[in-house]
């Protein structure tokens, strides 16, 4: 479990046309606050092209779904990243494996900034989703 409080992003690839409206990440129980994000970006996160509003972290352990401030379109194929940062972060459960997180060197105080940022790739998965209709 990985309690960093810096802001990263794991790579999405969308498997067939969609509008995303919300996304889902699987943290311990904390307090505090989080935002998640989506990002383009064909080998790095790069322009924000959604956001979701800044919302307390659930207590209890499990998935928290939040939706996103505007929904956002991405076409089939097209490679996008899954973002987040936390006030202070309660912990988020990880394997090794690639493809791997982008982790900036900001934290809280940074925010979900357009564009992310510099960063670097590590062999780390996150358990973050995006919720789409089709």
């Amino acid at each position: 479990t990985s309690v960093s409080a810096y802001r990263r992003a794991m790579p999405f690839t969308m498997p067939e046309n969609g509008t995303i409206t919300s996304l889902s990440m699987y943290h311990t129980g904390g307090s505090g606050s989080m935002i998640l994000a989506v990002y383009e970006g064909s080998t790095t996160p790069t322009n924000r092209i959604a956001i979701t509003p800044t919302t307390t972290i659930s207590g209890s352990t499990g998935w928290q779904t939040i939706n996103l401030s505007s929904s956002v379109y991405v076409s089939s194929g097209t490679k996008i990243w899954l973002a987040w940062v936390y006030q202070s972060n309660p912990g988020i459960r990880y394997q090794t494996g690639s493809p791997g997180r982008y982790q900036s060197t900001q934290t809280w105080s940074g925010g979900m900034p357009d564009p992310f940022g510099s960063g670097s790739t590590t062999s780390y998965i996150y358990s973050i989703y995006a919720t789409y209709n089709k």
